[in-house]
């Protein structure tokens, strides 16, 4: 084999890798053989979603996200390929939220059920801009509730250290109360003197019993 003929089979060569690396880790669809069908979904905001993110449909993998755009009304359009054929009914559900509770988003589709006695009636035919709803990462939420309440949270921690520092120098009825030995001698006393009373109650009931009989024999 001549130098010519090794370096066109070289390049051959690394062409084909080429073509095959992009297809198979860029696109990622050289070998897939699933028919797909695209729609698209409006949503207010869809923080933490990305490219390549999953669609399910009833939590079945379904599809994948191809592309997000800002509207002019500060809305966002996502567009997605679906390779899974379902019935979308009129009262479908679209919901963004996380795909775990350590985070990660997903797109997931609720379908819904024909309400008309004649589903086809019933049915969405136009997967353009259907409606999506955004479920907030519950983290991002409580840590917000939390900044957005931060004086108040201080306010309140300040009144539960201050009383419970009342309870420790025994001030108010609950601080003696768990403070004052008196106080826990006296009831321990009176706990002891209560049950020395329902046992001696026991003991005498047998001749109690004796006594009522007899007289009401007579």
């Amino acid at each position: 084999m001549t130098r010519i003929n090794e370096l066109v089979v070289g390049i051959v060569f690394f062409a084909a890798m080429i073509v095959l690396g992009y297809f198979t880790i860029i696109k990622g669809d050289f070998f897939d053989s699933r028919q797909y069908y695209p729609a698209t979904i409006i949503f207010e905001d869809v923080e933490g979603l990305e490219v390549g993110d999953k669609v399910l449909v009833n939590g079945v993998d379904a599809g994948v996200v191809l592309k997000l755009q800002l509207l002019e009304d500060n809305r966002v359009k996502i567009f997605v390929n679906l390779f899974r054929k379902f019935n979308l009914y009129s009262n479908y559900k679209i919901l963004l939220k996380n795909q775990t509770a350590l985070g990660g988003r997903v797109v997931v589709v609720f379908p819904g059920k024909a309400e008309v006695e004649n589903q086809y009636f019933d049915l969405v035919y136009n997967y353009e801009n259907l409606k999506g709803t955004t479920v907030g990462d519950p983290l991002t939420m409580v840590a917000q509730l939390i900044d957005d309440n931060r004086e108040n949270l201080s306010a309140a921690i300040k009144n539960i250290r201050d009383f419970t520092d009342k309870i420790n120098r025994g001030k108010g009825t609950l601080g003696k109360l768990i403070n004052d030995d008196t106080i826990h001698s006296e009831t321990s006393k009176m706990i002891s003197e209560l049950r020395d009373t329902i046992e001696d109650s026991r003991e005498q009931a047998p001749i109690t019993s004796f006594i009522r009989a007899a007289l009401t024999a007579f």
